[in-house]
C-alpha cells in the first residue's frame, strides 16, 4: 500500500472516530409508539465514564397496545438497563399502564417490584418524579402505582418552592427543567384557578440542551371541555414566552385533543416540529382535526404522528402539507445546535416484512 492510500485511510477512519465520539455528545429523545397512550425516553449526552442519564417520561397505556411490553423491547434494544428518573406526568391508565400492569410481566412489575422472594425489578428505577397524593384517583391502577413509587426515592412536586426548585442534570450542559405541576407554574405567584381534574394536574418538563428546547407535558389543557377549564398552557406558553425561549419540538399535549393546543399557547412558544403520540381507530377522536388546524395556523414546519390515530380520512390541505405519519417510534437526536427526526424502523434488504418468504 502507498503512502497516500495509508494517509487517506488513516484519515477516514479519523473522520469516522470522530463521527463516532460526536454522536455520543447527542441528545437523544425517543418518542415511542404505544398506541392510545405516552411514553417518552429521554437519554442525556454520553459523559466521560460512558454513560447516559437515562429518565422515562409517562409508561404508555394498560390496555391495547401493552405499554409495559413495549417499553421493555425499547429499553433493551437501546441497552437501558437502569433509569436515573422516571417522570409520571399524573395517573391516567394511558400513562402509568407500563409501570403496574401485570399479565404478560408474569408476577414481576415492568419498573416495580416482585413480592415472591428472590423477585426484583426488570428494569432499576432510582427516582420517581410525581404530582404527589392529593386529590388520589379512586383507580386500582394509582394505588399500585403507590405501592411502587414509594418502595423508591419518591419525589412529588406538589408545592410551588418543589416546583421552583427541581431540575434534573442530564449532561454535558443538557438539563430538564419542572415548568408545572398541579396548577403551579415555575417561579408563578400563585395557582392557576380551576385545577381539578388528572389532566389539569399534569407536570409539563422542559428540556435543554445548548439551543435545543424540547416541550412535554403530558395531558396538560389550555381550552375548556366538560369540567375541564384550567387556562394552565397558557401560563406555561407565557413563562417560555418570558424566557425568550423557542420551542423545536412540542410534544402535544393530551395526544392532540380538542381541550389542549390553544392558539395562545402556540403562538407563544412558536413550535418548529410538533409530535403527537396517539393510538390508531382510538374512541378519542386524537388528534383532533381542530388541534390540527392550528397546528398548521401556527407555521408548525411538521406535524409528526406515532400512529395515524383518527386521521386517515380528508384533511384539510394545509394539515395534509405538513402533516407526517411515521407509525412507529419518532426520534429526536440534537447536539445543541441542530436536531434531526427519524425512526427505529430497520428493514432487511429484499425481504418485504408482508410477505413469509
Amino acid at each position: 500500500m502507498n503512502i497516500c492510500k495509508k494517509l487517506k485511510n488513516l484519515i477516514l477512519v479519523n473522520v469516522l472516530l470522530l463521527t463516532s465520539f460526536l454522536n455520543g455528545q447527542d441528545l437523544k429523545i425517543i418518542n415511542v409508539r404505544v398506541g392510545q397512550g405516552d411514553a417518552t425516553i429521554i437519554q442525556g449526552p454520553k459523559q466521560s465514564n460512558g454513560k447516559r442519564v437515562n429518565v422515562l417520561f409517562d409508561a404508555g397505556n394498560i390496555s391495547g397496545r401493552d405499554g409495559g411490553n413495549i417499553l421493555r423491547t425499547v429499553l433493551a434494544k437501546r441497552g437501558i438497563k437502569q433509569l436515573d428518573y422516571v417522570i409520571i406526568s399524573h395517573y391516567d391508565a394511558d400513562h402509568i399502564g407500563g409501570i403496574v400492569s401485570g399479565g404478560v410481566h408474569g408476577t414481576s412489575l415492568l419498573l416495580g417490584y416482585d413480592e415472591k422472594p428472590g423477585g426484583g425489578d426488570d428494569i432499576k428505577v432510582i427516582n420517581f418524579v410525581d404530582r404527589g397524593d392529593k386529590y388520589p384517583p379512586s383507580s386500582q391502577a394509582y394505588r399500585k402505582y403507590k405501592v411502587i413509587a414509594d418502595s423508591k426515592n419518591r419525589i412529588s412536586l406538589d408545592s410551588q418552592s418543589k416546583l421552583n426548585d427541581f431540575e434534573i442534570d442530564l449532561g454535558k450542559g443538557a438539563k430538564a427543567y419542572a415548568l408545572a405541576a398541579n396548577g403551579f407554574i415555575k417561579d408563578g405567584s400563585r395557582k392557576v384557578d380551576d385545577v381539578n381534574t388528572e389532566n389539569e394536574r399534569s407536570l409539563s418538563f422542559l428540556i435543554k440542551y445548548k439551543d435545543f428546547d424540547f416541550l412535554i407535558s403530558g395531558d396538560l389543557i389550555g381550552r375548556r371541555y366538560g369540567n375541564e377549564d384550567a387556562k394552565i398552557e397558557e401560563k406555561v406558553g407565557e413563562y417560555i414566552k418570558n424566557k425568550n425561549i423557542v420551542i423545536d419540538v412540542l410534544h402535544v399535549n393530551h395526544h392532540g385533543g380538542n381541550n389542549a393546543s390553544e392558539k395562545k399557547f402556540l403562538e407563544s412558544i412558536k413550535p418548529i416540529i410538533a409530535i403527537i403520540s396517539a393510538g390508531n381507530g382510538n374512541r378519542h377522536s386524537h388528534p383532533n382535526r381542530n388541534v390540527l388546524n392550528r397546528l398548521a395556523e401556527a407555521k408548525v414546519y411538521r406535524v409528526i404522528q406515532t400512529s395515524w390515530g383518527t386521521t386517515r380520512n380528508s384533511m384539510p390541505k394545509n394539515v395534509r402539507e405538513i402533516q407526517a405519519i411515521y407509525q412507529n417510534d419518532v426520534i429526536v437526536t440534537s447536539d445543541g445546535n441542530d436536531f434531526t427526526i427519524s425512526t427505529s424502523r430497520k428493514f432487511k434488504a429484499d425481504k418485504n416484512p408482508n410477505r413469509s418468504n
